[in-house]
């Protein structure tokens, strides 16, 4: 007897969880990027994103996943970033 997988699964692949984030996490990656342009002129993708993580810990959201969305709306607006990590305390 053979075993099938079904036709949304197959053997091997992997599929990707998507994160779900809050209209209020949105907004705050929004205006968190703008601020920083206007601010400093540049993005720093992993202090930025860490900031947020941090004013919306309740959410639980990992910070990569906080860190891809500071990227793409950085990019989405042009913005010049750069990816100095902060140190953790």
């Amino acid at each position: 007897m053979l075993f099938r997988m079904p036709p949304t699964q197959s053997a091997g692949v992997r599929y990707a969880m998507r994160v779900v984030f809050s209209s209020r996490l949105i907004d705050d990656v929004a205006q968190s990027v703008r601020a920083a342009l206007c601010k400093h002129g540049i993005v720093n993708v992993p202090a930025l994103a860490e900031e947020i993580r941090r004013r919306n810990e309740a959410e639980n959201i990992a910070l990569e996943d906080i860190a891809a969305q500071v990227l793409a709306h950085a990019q989405m607006l042009s913005a010049a970033m750069e990816f100095e990590s902060v140190r953790l305390n």
